[in-house]
């Protein structure tokens, strides 16, 4: 049996990759220093990495608990909030290389597909969308679709990689959330 990888952002990264969202590399550095801090605590109790987390259960607690932050805001957001962030990510996406295009997605920013990249049927490629009680959200560019959360900061920082994110969807770089079987 292969040895299971002990650093923390490779154990995060590898539960995140097990669900259906995206999750920027802020939040798998932050669960894996959380992870990390429950690793320590485990020692100054007297276990050794492997007898405190030889399961998973703490790498998947930490990885859980950060991206919960990212689901839901505190508080609902203001529409001068969303129109801010919404232009962030226009821009963060056109500095990726992409193009904006108009979508049917409420409070939604359109992406076009990318040359060689993955299609999805008759949808024109991708939407991201952010409300008032939701943190990002990736759907197909089209009138009914299933939306996939983008867990990250929901900041002009986070809007930066969401486009990453949702670049790297565009060309195959990045795992799917839409196809079968991921």
């Amino acid at each position: 049996m292969p040895t299971p990888a002990t650093d923390s952002p490779t154990r995060v990264r590898r539960i995140y990759d097990g669900h259906a969202g995206l999750y920027a590399s802020s939040v798998v550095t932050e669960a894996a220093a959380l992870l990390d801090t429950y690793l320590a605590v485990a020692e100054q109790h007297g276990l050794d990495r492997e007898a405190a987390d030889g399961e998973g259960w703490l790498a998947l607690a930490a990885a859980e608990a950060v991206s919960r932050k990212y689901r839901r805001p505190k508080t609902e957001r203001t529409s001068v909030e969303l129109n801010k962030l919404s232009t962030a990510l226009s821009n963060a996406l056109t500095a990726e290389g992409l193009e904006v295009v108009p979508t049917p997605v409420r409070m939604g920013v359109g992406v076009a597909p990318v040359p060689g990249g993955p299609t999805w049927g008759m949808a024109g490629g991708l939407a991201v969308a952010l409300y008032s009680d939701s943190g990002w959200e990736l759907m197909l560019n089209a009138t009914r679709t299933t939306s996939h959360s983008i867990h990250a900061p929901v900041t002009e920082a986070g809007a930066a990689e969401v486009a990453q994110l949702v670049h790297g969807v565009l060309v195959g770089a990045t795992r799917d959330p839409f196809r079968r079987g991921r």
